[in-house]
């Protein structure tokens, strides 16, 4: 191991559980020991070359942070997949990367998503009775004109996700955060939203709000005025 090596493993060994600092080390090492040559062929003693070249390098956690989210981003467009009105009955995506993804109208009844990264996927018009969503990141996905029928959302991350126009009957969203879901004539017959925080969320023409079950939500009052129109009980609810 050089001198480079060793300063370059220095700095960034407080970084050592960063996704990708393996290739940032790679790559640091490599650009830090060509600056270090050039350095020496303009005509710098070694010591005095080590030391411009080390200088040259700014804020560490800055250089982690940027290459982790260029990392990922790539990461993310190696696995968008295009599933559209495939069969994917009772097929085992727990634990997968599906970021951006399209499943849009595919049968995907039976299916586990558990612990997926399901973020801008979209499910439009897909049949997903019996799915299992349980741990998922389903930030920004939409799943418009979907049957959700006996469907699983333990502690599943619903922020910005668009449940427009789909069947979301006798589901079980007790103490769920939703902020900026979209409800929009969605069916809500026997929906349990119980001790559920509502932020900046649309109701807007929803059915069945007056049978679905509201009992010790948080909602704030931009939610609350779209809501209080659907003959929602309300009587428990809080208004922040």
């Amino acid at each position: 191991m050089n001198k480079i090596e060793r300063y370059v493993d220095g700095i960034l060994l407080p970084y050592e559980n960063t996704h990708s600092v393996g290739e940032l080390k790679e790559e640091l090492n490599n650009n830090l020991q060509e600056k270090l040559n050039d350095f020496i062929e303009q005509g710098y003693d070694e010591d005095t070359a080590f030391k411009m070249t080390v200088n040259s390098i700014g804020d560490v956690s800055e250089m982690v942070e940027e290459f982790s989210e260029g990392t990922e981003e790539e990461q993310v467009e190696q696995k968008k997949m295009d599933f559209t009105k495939m069969d994917l009955r009772t097929s085992d995506f727990k634990e997968v990367n599906l970021q951006g993804s399209e499943f849009s109208k595919s049968d995907i009844r039976g299916s586990d998503f558990t612990g997926a990264n399901l973020s801008k996927a979209k499910f439009a018009s897909c049949d997903l009775r019996n799915v299992i969503f349980d741990h998922a990141n389903l930030t920004g996905a939409n799943l418009s004109k979907t049957d959700l029928s006996k469907t699983s959302f333990k502690k599943t991350v619903l922020d910005e996700t668009d449940l427009s126009y789909s069947n979301l009957s006798d589901l079980n969203f007790e103490n769920h955060t939703f902020n900026g879901t979209n409800f929009f004539q969605s069916g809500l017959k026997g929906t349990n939203f119980k001790n559920t925080v509502f932020r900046n969320v649309s109701f807007k023409y929803a059915y069945y709000c007056h049978k679905a079950n509201f009992d010790g939500a948080t909602v704030d009052k931009v939610t609350y005025a779209t809501l209080n129109r659907t003959k929602a009980d309300l009587t428990n609810v809080t208004i922040i």
